[in-house]
Formats: C-alpha cells, sequence, structure tokens
C-alpha cells in the first residue's frame, strides 16, 4: 500500500500541489515560537520536552489512529496515509523556485535569480556571481529533493504516515529551534545558557541519518559513481549544516559539478553567507548544470520507486 500511496501523491501533486508554506509550514513555525516563547529558559531539558510535545505526541497519536482505522477498515487507514503524505511530501514543494532560478540564469537574468535564491533559501544572495548563485541553487535543490521526496518515502514506507509526519515535525522543529541554537553556538553566542534548540537539532540528525545517506546513494547510482563516492569520502565536514554534506558531496560528484555552500548558518534572516565550501568536481555550476541535477533526482526518484515496486511484488508473491 505503501507504494500506491507515494505514487497516487506524486501524481495527484502535479495537478494540484497544496500550498504546504501557507497551510502547513506557517503555522507550525508561528506555533514552534509560540511554544519556544513559553518553555524556553536556556535549558537543555526544556527543549527535550517541548519537542515532545511537538513531534513526538502528534506522530504517535497518528500512529495511534492509523492502526484503529486499519483495524476498523483499511480503507480509511489509506485515506489517512493519503493525507499525511499530501501534506509532507512533494516534488511542487521546491521544484517550481529551482526551475524558476535556472529559467532566469539561462537568459542572463542574473538580480532575478538572486531575487528567487534569496526568497527561497530566507538569506541575502546580492553578492553571489552567476556560478555561484547556480550552485547554491543545486545544493538547495538536492537538499529539498531529499527533504521533501526521498527522506518522507524513506519513513512512510518504513512506519507510515506517523513515521512521514515525525520527520516533517522534526525537521521544522530543526529549523526553526535546532539551526539558530547551532548558529549562536558557532558564533559563541548562548553556548553554555542558551540549550532550548540543542535536542532539536540531534534528534533531527538522527531522524535523518540513514534517510540522508539512502538519498545520496540514489544520487550516486543515477550519476558519476566513482567522483561521487570520492567526494562523499573526501568533502565532508566543511560546512555547519552537517546533515545536508553527504548529500550535497554526492550529488556534486555524481553530476561532475564544484558547487559551493554556506560555511556557517547566518545569524537572522535574510543575512548573507560568510563563506562557502566546496564540493564536487569538474565543471562550475550554471544553468545547464541546474538542469542536470533535475534531471538526476527524476532518475533516483525512479530508482527508489522501482525498488518499492519490486518489494510489493515480492510481498505479493509470498502470499500467492
Amino acid at each position: 500500500m505503501s507504494f500506491i500511496s507515494i505514487v497516487l501523491i506524486l501524481v495527484l501533486e502535479q495537478f494540484h500541489a497544496p500550498s504546504v508554506a501557507r497551510i502547513v509550514r506557517a503555522p507550525f513555525l508561528r506555533l514552534a515560537q509560540r511554544v519556544m516563547a513559553y518553555f524556553d529558559d536556556g535549558k537543555y531539558e526544556q527543549g527535550v520536552a517541548a519537542w515532545l510535545l511537538l513531534a513526538a505526541v502528534p506522530s504517535v497519536a497518528v500512529l495511534l489512529l492509523s492502526f484503529a482505522l486499519y483495524l476498523s477498515s483499511s480503507v480509511w487507514g489509506f485515506i489517512l496515509g493519503l493525507a499525511v503524505l499530501y501534506l509532507t511530501m512533494g516534488l511542487r514543494h521546491f521544484s517550481n523556485q529551482f526551475t524558476a532560478i535556472q529559467t532566469a540564469l539561462q537568459f542572463g537574468e542574473i538580480e532575478r535569480a538572486r531575487s528567487l535564491l534569496a526568497t527561497w533559501r530566507g538569506r541575502g544572495a546580492d553578492r553571489l556571481t552567476p556560478t555561484e548563485t547556480a550552485g547554491h541553487s543545486i545544493a538547495r535543490g538536492l537538499t529539498d529533493a531529499h527533504q521533501h521526496v526521498f527522506a518522507p518515502i524513506f519513513w512512510f514506507a518504513l512506519a507510515g504516515p506517523a513515521g512521514a509526519l515525525l520527520y516533517r515535525l522534526a525537521q521544522l522543529l530543526d529549523e526553526s529551534w535546532g539551526q539558530p541554537w547551532k548558529a549562536r553556538s558557532d558564533a559563541g553566542v548562548g553556548r553554555d545558557t542558551g540549550r532550548f534548540g540543542e535536542f532539536s537539532r540531534k534528534a533531527f540528525l538522527v531522524i535523518d541519518w540513514l534517510p540522508a545517506r539512502l538519498t545520496a546513494i540514489a544520487f550516486a547510482l543515477m550519476g558519476d559513481f566513482e567522483d561521487a563516492v570520492n567526494c562523499w569520502r573526501t568533502q565532508l565536514n566543511q560546512s555547519a549544516e552537517g546533515y545536508q554534506e553527504v548529500i550535497v558531496a554526492s550529488g556534486a560528484g555524481a553530476l561532475g559539478l564544484r558547487i559551493a555552500v554556506a560555511t556557517t548558518i547566518p545569524l537572522g534572516p535574510g543575512a548573507d553567507d560568510t563563506g562557502a565550501a566546496e564540493f564536487g568536481l569538474g565543471d562550475d555550476a550554471d544553468s545547464n548544470g541546474m538542469q542536470r541535477a533535475a534531471a538526476m533526482v527524476w532518475r533516483s526518484l525512479l530508482l527508489v520507486l522501482t525498488v518499492l515496486a519490486v518489494s510489493l511484488l515480492s510481498s505479493w508473491r509470498m502470499f500467492f
């Protein structure tokens, strides 16, 4: 049933993609900020309690509901899975921004490309060159493909709708609490007192560890495998966004491109990158490289769907 649900959602969003940023992401991030304002006294334990309240409790509730629905009617359980996937997974969550930047660079509209990238990432891009703009866009596109497609598929196949929901809530709490905590810690601000977001960062790193590496393997298989593995082995631990490095390094190596990501997470929305770490090998990134990256993501998705389909057929053969 997981394979059928995933395919249906991928097809459905091509005709009607939900405004997840408006109906899910923004309201949840506002709720996360309110909860942090209530709980945060700078202590690690308070961050743990808040994370359990906003991530673990809803996920357990969906797990119990899913189990109850499947006991009464598999149809309702199937519908619940579709609803959760519809709000937690999808290529359209990021592909429109990626395509718009690619088109702008292709026609030499660098200012528009920078503006689109700044809006997409939530940080300044005014000083980026066309090559840097393409490189940052590819890095963001690869990590968004992982976070909005491959990781939710993994957790949905493993644990049903509760798994996909847990991943998305953990990712949003890392964005709201964990990454700002990491930025302040790296800057030496609140190292000892402001530990509220530390657990959300660690929890997401654990939840995303295996899916990130499976995504990196898929990219390697769908591109230059040798260069992808070489970059994976030699180019990690350069930037603050550690869980994304394996995806960016493998993807850039598979594409035969050199791309850059921020070495630190900027403090405050709209702030410019303070430095860049280079990943990959070969040519500089450009609009053609962005097109190749999009094609690699689609090939990787087809690979994942093929693996799920084979697993489904194998399970059917066991019963017939």
